[in-house]
């Protein structure tokens, strides 16, 4: 099944600056994410009797259709638990994927994967799944393949997964890389803690950037970032809305919000720290279709 997985490129976001940004189009990956990567080395790690009973996930869309689609190509049962406030357009690729869709309040889903419970198939946990962090490890050996002299990482964080799989990865090859984590201002849990020195919790704020932007740090998580980066930039929504219309314009990429919120965040990092080769990994694509057309409209 790896045959799903694609190399993504890595793109230079413009040819005529001299200090480089370049994007890891993870949007144009398989389901328009990075994680159907982690999924699928999830699932090479699994007991094949644990796969037998289904596959489950608590999910607001891009690891929930990855574990669908697994799901249906192994003909198991797969139900996957959405926050209300999902956009409509990852609700509805998960429905057509033929997994049962179990809407619930944010706090609800948000508690799974703070306690995740036993379950007799196999529950895809964002980070502590076997396997799964491999897979997104895989992202970062294909950008030092291409662009051995990068200076520095920049990569969106939300429960961590990503930012846990593609710095251990990375500092194993290049310690000397700079690796920053980014968040978006309605939701900073990452930033806050760095500031306290302890996994800390937020007021959460809703807003478009759906697929990162957690109330607390994981406290696992937090002891194992800690030494693996510089920090976490936080990007204003207005900054993210700019970065989005330029991917789209300049670089005819669309991504959803996090993403947006990598590159905004690479440009501040540029400007403090002037690195010559700097990488943001634009980590999904699935944006509705009416809030990309409203910030192509506001921002002009």
């Amino acid at each position: 099944m790896t045959k799903f997985i694609l190399r993504t490129p890595l793109i230079d976001s413009d040819i005529c600056a001299k200090n480089k940004i370049f994007l890891k189009a993870e949007n144009l990956q398989t389901f328009g994410s990075y994680k159907i990567r982690g999924v699928l080395s999830a699932i090479h790690a699994a007991p094949s009797e644990k796969l037998k009973n289904g596959l489950f996930a608590a999910s607001a869309g891009n690891m929930a259709q990855a574990v669908a689609f697994v799901a249906g190509m192994l003909n198991i049962p797969c139900r996957i638990f959405v926050p209300l406030s999902a956009p409509e357009i990852k609700k509805n690729a998960i429905k057509q994927l033929n997994a049962k869709l179990v809407e619930l309040p944010f706090e609800d889903v948000w508690k799974m994967v703070q306690q995740p419970s036993e379950t007799e198939g196999l529950f895809i946990h964002p980070v502590l799944t076997n396997g799964l962090l491999h897979g997104y490890g895989q992202i970062g050996l294909e950008i030092l393949e291409d662009l051995p002299e990068a200076d520095a990482i920049v990569i969106p964080f939300g429960v961590g997964g990503l930012s846990l799989g593609l710095a251990r990865h990375l500092k194993k090859q290049r310690p000397d890389i700079k690796i920053f984590c980014c968040e978006p201002e309605t939701a900073c849990p990452l930033a806050t803690s760095l500031q306290n020195g302890f996994a800390s919790s937020i007021e959460r704020k809703t807003s478009f950037i759906d697929a990162i932007g957690t109330p607390e740090v994981l406290p696992y998580v937090f002891a194992d970032i800690l030494d693996l980066i510089e920090d976490s930039i936080v990007v204003s929504i207005l900054d993210t809305e700019i970065a989005i219309e330029q991917l789209v314009n300049k670089n005819k990429l669309i991504c959803e919000g996090a993403a947006g919120v990598a590159y905004a965040a690479a440009k501040k990092i540029q400007k403090i720290h002037g690195f010559k080769n700097i990488v943001a990994i634009l980590s999904g694509g699935n944006i509705s279709p009416t809030i990309l057309h409203d910030i192509l409209t506001k921002i002009k």
